[in-house]
C-alpha cells in the first residue's frame, strides 16, 4: 500500500459515514405502507372524495 491509497481511504470513509435508518412497519412485517394498506388508502380516498 502506498500512502496515496491510505490517504484515499482516509478520504472514502469520511465521506461515506454510517448513519441510522428509521423506517415504519406495517402490522405485516413489511415496510409501512404495504400494498394493501395502499389499495385501501385509495379505496377510502376514493370513497370520500365521491360524496
Amino acid at each position: 500500500m502506498s500512502d496515496q491509497d491510505v490517504e484515499d481511504a482516509d478520504d472514502i470513509l469520511f465521506a461515506h459515514p454510517p448513519r441510522v435508518v428509521r423506517r415504519w412497519l406495517c402490522g405485516c412485517g413489511a415496510d409501512y405502507p404495504c400494498p394493501e394498506v395502499r389499495f385501501a388508502l385509495l379505496v377510502k380516498s376514493t370513497a370520500e372524495a365521491g360524496e
